[in-house]
């Protein structure tokens, strides 16, 4: 914890006064190197799942403050040629993470573009197969990404980040990524009847994602997607991507481990647009997403989750955590308005909606989980702070939903580039 309270408070002190993190290695500013930090923290109060317990003592409500992400970036093009990308930090530093608090590498590669329309790279990378899943975190429109599109997040990754290489570039207005992966190794032991990670040497994972804009370009320069642009740009785009890795999941069956590839395919459509000259805008982000682990596969994810379960009464387990990833079919809907802007008020209003919609072969009820949410911008994403209340259902253990429970998130995000 002294490293990351030294970073927050030394470090900014020393660069605040400089107007960008920015150090040209040409006249012409073609080729640079830049840094940046950023830090979002979360206060928070919450009704928790039924039986949830920290550090073994019964709760059923929890009121915490907690540092959500800290990000410390580092890139440059070296060469008109040669561009470098590092991201350095770590998620979820709470009370009941002390011990365990670190500052890792969270992406570290280097790529060389042939042409505009081709370029590798290799190293640790967050490429994937959709835009929620590649969802940069310095513009999020809503409180976080939506995780069950980090469709093996912290299994056989690392943050949603793995080791390999990759392909992309941009055909006038299509884009694509192509992604060769080195899954991590699993030590979860096989279980009689129940889909799993399996406990073996893993294969390759492979993936692919192709968008096209109908209006302005986006960049594909770093793996990372924007949220919202906040009315600065008129966007549309429609894009398609998909994940296969052979043998990924397995159970026992009679005491022998039976194996199921993993596959997902997803269909996404991003409009962000200014409707008028006081630069009022909309965005939408809608997604279809098959994903197929195995046999009646489901799992339970919490963000920043503090907590533990004192019985298997229920199946969503403790804190926050619900049915959120799994086999089957995933509908999600994201939807912000920013009004227009104001003489007498700089801030930028936001208010937001997400929905999804989950039907998994696991469980009897469809799963629906939403945000209410606001952002206030104070100097672009830069500079923000934003409201949230969450709403998840609670399920039985014959997979039907018995009640719901709520969440009420402050959140403030400052960076510095």
């Amino acid at each position: 914890m002294k490293k990351i309270f030294f970073l927050l408070t030394f470090f900014p002190s020393l660069i605040w006064g400089q107007e960008v993190l920015r150090r040209n290695l040409s006249e012409d500013g073609e080729t640079y190197i830049k840094a940046s930090v950023a830090t979002t923290f979360w206060a928070r109060y919450y009704n928790a799942n039924p039986n949830t317990t920290i550090n073994g003592t019964s709760v059923s409500r929890v009121t915490d403050i907690s540092l959500r992400r800290l990000r410390i970036g580092l890139q440059g093009q070296i060469t008109p040629k040669l561009f470098f990308y590092g991201l350095f930090g770590g998620n979820n530093y709470n009370f009941n993470s002390n011990k365990t608090d670190r500052i890792g590498i969270l992406d570290l590669y280097a790529e060389y573009q042939f042409i505009p329309e081709f370029s590798i790279g290799a190293g640790k990378f967050g490429w994937g197969s959709s835009r929620n899943s590649m969802r940069g975190s310095g513009s999020m429109m809503g409180l976080d990404s939506p995780s069950f599109a980090l469709f093996t997040v912290n299994m056989n990754d690392d943050n949603a980040r793995n080791w390999g290489g990759f392909a992309k570039g941009q055909i006038q207005n299509l884009s694509y990524v192509l992604t060769i992966k080195n899954p991590l190794t699993t030590t979860i032991a096989e279980k009689e009847g129940v889909v799993g990670y399996a406990k073996r040497a893993p294969y390759k994972q492979y993936s692919a994602h192709l968008k096209y804009d109908f209006w302005e370009r986006e960049s594909n320069k770093t793996p990372y997607t924007t949220g919202t642009y906040i009315g600065a740009k008129k966007v549309l785009n429609l894009s398609v991507g998909g994940v296969y890795q052979k043998e990924m999941m397995s159970e026992l069956q009679g005491g022998h481990p039976k194996y199921y590839d993993y596959k997902n395919f997803s269909t996404e459509i991003f409009l962000d647009t200014p409707l008028s000259e006081k630069n009022n805008a909309l965005t939408l982000n809608l997604g279809y997403y098959h994903t197929d682990f195995g046999r009646d596969y489901v799992r339970n994810v919490g963000n920043n989750n503090v907590a533990g379960v004192s019985s298997q009464e229920y199946f969503n387990g403790g804190g926050t955590a619900y049915p959120m990833i799994g086999t089957g079919n995933t509908f999600f809907f994201l939807g912000g308005y920013l009004f227009g802007k104001c003489e007498q008020f700089t801030t930028r209003i936001q208010p937001n909606l997400s929905i999804q919609y989950s039907k998994f072969n696991g469980l009897k009820d469809a799963m629906i989980a939403y945000e209410l949410g606001a952002n206030l911008f104070f100097k672009g994403h830069s500079n923000k702070l934003s409201f949230c209340y969450q709403n998840r259902p609670i399920y039985n253990q014959q997979k039907e939903v018995s009640s719901r429970k709520g969440a009420f998130i402050i959140q403030y995000h400052i960076q510095l580039k």
